[in-house]
């Protein structure tokens, strides 16, 4: 096989790693996590127990961590946003009252939090943390946050909407902070590459994915705005906060550039 022939069999693997929906355009989707303390206020490592409580997932997961719920919502329309949060909420409530549990939406976990690490069935995570060291993973287990969804249509479009939106992400950081910054640098000593970078093109984006080791599974993409294989453009700077309202602000900020960038 000659080289171009390899670079256009490896382009096509890596474009079918990402889930573009005509239909999908400009819809929204908000993952929000959260720690899980007992009535004590301590942080314990019992999401496991939780989910069996909460058996859809595509509303409820876990997280590397074994402290941490996550709920999700979407796609939707913006003006839905809100109420499917609502939603969420209310399953969640119901679960709290029959375990004895409570979510704590916080941004930083002390420094003495349990380190357990979720028992993910795919065994993701154990590889992921396998030859971790200490202080990166407790890094990785001490923060939590709001990522909102922005679905795209088409690969074309989602790069040239991501090209533009990155130029908003300083500007998104602050908005998003609840910590006076602290957890976005404790995020950085997971992830140094968390600045997102232009792309020429796709196959620069690709380009790009092999050099940071992301090519074979873009979820290893670090950076605050990247473009998720579920066909969106993702917003990964906003802090955790219980306060639906806040997160529907979040949502539609992120819902208007996109809008304005596909102009």
């Amino acid at each position: 096989m000659n080289k171009l022939a390899e670079r256009q069999r490896d382009m096509k693997k890596f474009f079918k790693k990402f889930n573009f929906k005509e239909n999908g355009k400009l819809l929204i989707g908000v993952e929000r996590e959260c720690f899980i303390v007992d009535n004590q206020g301590k942080i314990i490592p019992y999401a496991a127990e939780v989910l069996k409580y909460l058996p859809d997932r595509t509303r409820f997961g876990y997280e590397l961590s074994a402290c941490q719920l996550e709920d999700r919502i979407g796609p939707v329309i913006i003006s839905e946003v809100r109420n499917a949060l609502l939603k969420n909420e209310r399953c969640i409530a119901a679960v709290e009252n029959k375990l004895d549990f409570r979510r704590l939406h916080i941004e930083i976990a002390p420094e003495d939090m349990p380190l357990d690490i979720f028992p993910d069935p795919s065994g993701r995570y154990q590889k992921i943390t396998k030859n971790m060291p200490i202080n990166i993973l407790l890094a990785a287990c001490r923060v939590t946050g709001t990522h909102i969804h922005i679905g795209m249509p088409d690969y074309e479009t989602a790069l040239a909407v991501y090209n533009i939106v990155i130029n908003e992400v300083d500007r998104l950081c602050q908005l998003g902070d609840g910590s006076k910054g602290e957890r976005l640098r404790i995020y950085a000593q997971m992830a140094p590459d968390w600045q997102p970078l232009p792309y020429d093109g796709w196959f620069g984006f690709y380009e790009m994915a092999k050099k940071k080791g992301f090519e074979n599974d873009p979820r290893k993409c670090w950076s605050l705005i990247r473009i998720s294989v579920h066909g969106t453009i993702e917003f990964r700077m906003f802090g955790a906060t219980k306060n639906i309202e806040v997160v529907s602000q979040w949502a539609e900020e992120c819902y208007r550039l996109c809008k304005e960038a596909m102009r």
